[in-house]
């Protein structure tokens, strides 16, 4: 059974026997993690969030970032995963096709404060998370193409096992915790459309669950033993299928998912990352003036891996009326980082009105083209003069999308220096860095703490 191996595996893992590089990988994820929920602050959809924690919640030992208000576990996670997410710069993997850190980093690090582990119960809690939830997310492609948020199915078998290793659960409740997610898990692709809020609430919610499923497995709750491979499993019931599900047992226990980790340059999807490393290509080498652009022409795999168009909210060119429709959407993830060169949350919201991005993303036409797979693709910009400049998936800087320590806290010191102030990211960079050192997580969530002041106001929706 699928769910005693992956509990087999996520309660045996030691810190003692991860790889030096394993670790390394563990450290940047979850301080880009801690950069992207820095980054949100002052978003409406995180504003919304930890006002939330704090109507229904109780005082604990976790805190809730960049307010410093200490709730429980549970509650502390709506705030802080709903920050990490709200700006879509979170990490992603590509076989679940989620964005693991986002469920599996808050709920590691409130149920650290807790339940009092250290940094390398941190580390090891992270690894096995980023390995469960991934390889639950097998049959990922199908249930999105049926309509589901991956993304959100599986966050709560990530964070379940997050919960389950900082709460020291026995194997047989750790089975049981992980078949108690699948009974809970779900998730719909609609706010994408819509252009509404839930996305970004969607692995928060998992964050919530996988606490309450460990916490009902430990007092005694017995979880189905075949929630993945099950006639009315998980992959049956959202994928509508089980071949290929053996797949989440490949190299278990000797590949680590964790490692196949990737990183956002840019405020949108994952499967916009290679369309916006293009273009950013193309203007720096040609200096593209946008307002001579007569068409762009975007050739992406089909059914592609890495790079893709067959997702809800990605082909959309507008009117953008909300941020989150902003932030799917590949015409104007391509068109944003023409125009400004980058695409940050606050480029997203200086150009979501703009009517030059309006005009070009209108000139953006997508189409999936066969024989190409990955990160590869094909973009054509065409100017007014005829000529045509011509950029592929070789242009893509794949080191921001498999970050190292270095390009790690680049990033971070972009998204959050400004709001911690620059002695304060720097003290977290370090702390994270040793994170193996430390006796518990404190040192590093009481100083996510804006400067003094109020934080700048969100722009509405």
């Amino acid at each position: 059974m699928i769910v005693e191996k992956l509990a087999k595996f996520a309660h045996e893992l030691k810190y003692r026997n991860l790889p030096p590089e394993v670790i390394a990988k563990a450290k940047v994820c979850v301080l880009d993690l801690l950069g992207v929920s820095v980054g949100s602050y002052g978003h409406a959809n995180g504003k919304v969030a930890a006002k939330a924690a704090t109507a229904i919640g109780a005082k604990g030992r976790a805190r809730v970032w960049m307010t410093g208000e200490k709730l429980r576990a549970v509650d502390a996670v709506l705030a802080n995963s709903v920050a990490s997410h709200c700006i879509l710069q979170d990490d992603w993997l590509q076989v679940s096709h989620s964005h693991i850190g986002a469920a599996v980093v808050p709920t590691v690090l409130a149920m650290a404060e807790e339940n009092g582990r250290s940094g390398k119960d941190v580390i090891a809690a992270t690894v096995a998370a980023y390995d469960v939830e991934d390889r639950a997310g097998t049959l990922a492609v199908p249930a999105f193409t049926r309509g589901f948020r991956v993304s959100s199915v599986y966050s709560y078998f990530g964070a379940a096992t997050a919960a389950a290793r900082m709460m020291g659960l026995t194997r047989p409740q750790f089975e049981a915790a992980l078949g108690c997610a699948g009974s809970m898990c779900g998730g719909v692709l609609q706010p994408w459309i819509d252009g509404s809020m839930e996305w970004s609430f969607q692995e928060a919610f998992g964050s919530r669950a996988g606490i309450l499923a460990a916490n009902l497995a430990q007092q005694g709750l017995v979880g189905a033993r075949n929630i993945f491979e099950g006639s009315h499993g998980v992959n049956k019931s959202f994928s509508g299928t089980n071949e290929g599900e053996e797949g989440a047992l490949d190299k278990l226990g000797t590949h680590f998912h964790i490692m196949d980790t990737c990183f956002k340059r840019f405020a949108t999807g994952g499967a916009n990352q290679g369309s916006a490393a293009v273009a950013l290509a193309l203007r720096e080498q040609h200096r593209i003036d946008h307002k001579r652009i007569k068409s762009v022409k975007v050739g992406i795999p089909l059914k592609g891996s890495h790079e893709r168009m067959n997702y809800a909210g990605i082909p959309y060119r507008g009117p953008f009326h909300t941020i989150d429709q902003c932030l799917i959407s590949k015409p104007f993830a391509i068109a944003a980082v023409i125009i400004a060169g980058n695409m940050t949350f606050d480029t997203v919201r200086k150009l979501q009105r703009a009517a030059e991005l309006d005009a070009l993303a209108g000139k953006i036409e997508l189409a999936e083209v066969a024989g190409i797979d990955g990160w590869d693709l094909r973009m054509d910009i065409e100017l007014d003069d005829g000529t045509t400049l011509h950029g592929d998936g070789k242009d893509i800087d794949q080191r921001h999308l498999y970050l190292d320590w270095d390009l790690a806290t680049e990033k971070f010191r972009a998204l959050a220096g400004r709001k911690l102030g620059a002695k304060r990211a720097e003290e977290i960079i370090a702390l994270v860095g040793g994170l193996d050192k430390l006796a518990g997580v404190e040192p590093i969530t009481q100083r996510l703490l804006p400067l003094a002041g109020k934080p700048r106001k969100a722009k509405k929706s």
